[in-house]
């Protein structure tokens, strides 16, 4: 059996601390920056924290995540909408302005894509979500941002080239469909970086007769984190290449 020497063993303690410790809350500048939208009830960091850290794991780059921070309760019932909406816009605004050569990259699930969403194409638009607004993220802020992942979004877009998910998923739209301005304010400004996943039968991202299927709505990490991360990844290294 070998054994290591103090110096060795002491070494190897020191990797893994700072291997644990890579990937933290912060909002110090870094070369990626995550910013995760948890989903209704989630506490923090919320399901998406496994697909960032699976990102973070998989590059040299250096990296570090915030949470969006906003009550996360029912939009039906509270303000957590409008409160989430004006926290994605305040956040991270405030970050790319810190940390003007930083990479973002926006992470968020049910209804933390609704908030992140609707601050970067424009919200409301029907009785649940208020008068129509315009984008909280202004598009100079908007160009740090490298890939944006919608797992399970509210406000799916029909026939779009970043609809990813399972049959069907361009035919459907989400349960607050967008309004034309916001569509084309989207397209215009991100085309280039979301990757919206939804399973056709949940009821959140595909609404329909019968549609309601909770356990689709909670399998996109599960369904989607690998082949998420690997896309997410090419985008962090397209950019960092140019």
């Amino acid at each position: 059996m070998r054994f290591l020497t103090l110096p060795a063993l002491a070494t190897l303690i020191v990797s893994v601390q700072n291997a644990s410790a890579s990937f933290v809350n912060s909002t110090a500048c870094v070369d990626v920056h995550f910013v995760l939208a948890r989903g209704t009830t989630e506490s923090y960091p919320g399901s998406t924290y496994s697909l960032a850290s699976q990102v973070a794991q998989n590059t040299t780059l250096r990296t570090n995540y915030e949470n969006i921070i906003y009550p996360a309760v029912s939009e039906d019932s509270s303000d957590s909408y409008f409160i989430g909406r004006a926290a994605v816009g305040r956040q991270v605004t405030a970050y790319a302005r810190d940390c003007p050569q930083s990479q973002i990259v926006i992470l968020s699930y049910s209804q933390g894509t609704l908030i992140v969403g609707d601050a970067l194409a424009g919200g409301g638009g029907n009785s649940t979500l208020g008068k129509p607004t315009q984008p909280l993220i202004s598009r100079d802020v908007g160009k740090q941002i490298t890939a944006n992942v919608f797992y399970g979004n509210p406000r799916h877009i029909a026939q779009q080239p970043y609809d990813f998910g399972t049959t069907g998923v361009k035919l459907v739209e989400g349960k607050y469909p967008r309004l034309a301005y916001q569509v084309r304010t989207f397209n215009e400004r991100y085309s280039e970086i979301p990757g919206d996943w939804c399973n056709v039968g949940d009821g959140v991202c595909s609404p329909s007769e019968g549609a309601n299927a909770l356990n689709l709505h909670m399998a996109y990490a599960k369904d989607y984190d690998t082949v998420a991360a690997d896309w997410v990844l090419q985008k962090i290294n397209a950019a960092h290449s140019r």
